[in-house]
């Protein structure tokens, strides 16, 4: 097994895959590098636009309460059932 430390490991992809660094080839010029970069930077856009947009998605369904009495319908039933109880018996 390779010994290589985590300084000389990058993520490559959004599912966790480590590369050495070694083994990826170095842009020789500076339009390479600028390529490069542009590059990363829109994979980085993309990865961001995609978590904003899963997140947004998440919340909004979190907070929909119908959403959850429809997903939930007799905890739902439970819980009205115990707050009317609480509120016969104060």
């Amino acid at each position: 097994m390779d010994k290589t430390t985590s300084q000389e490991l990058v993520p490559t992809a959004p599912g966790g895959a480590l590369v050495n660094i070694d083994s990826r080839p170095t842009p020789n010029s500076p339009d390479e590098i600028r390529r490069e970069i542009e590059a990363s930077r829109r994979q980085i856009a993309t990865s961001l636009d995609m978590l904003q947009t899963e997140v947004r998605s998440t919340m909004e369904r979190a907070l929909d309460w119908r959403q959850w009495v429809h997903d939930h319908p007799k905890q739902t039933v439970g819980i009205a059932f115990g707050v009317g109880l609480y509120f016969a018996l104060r």
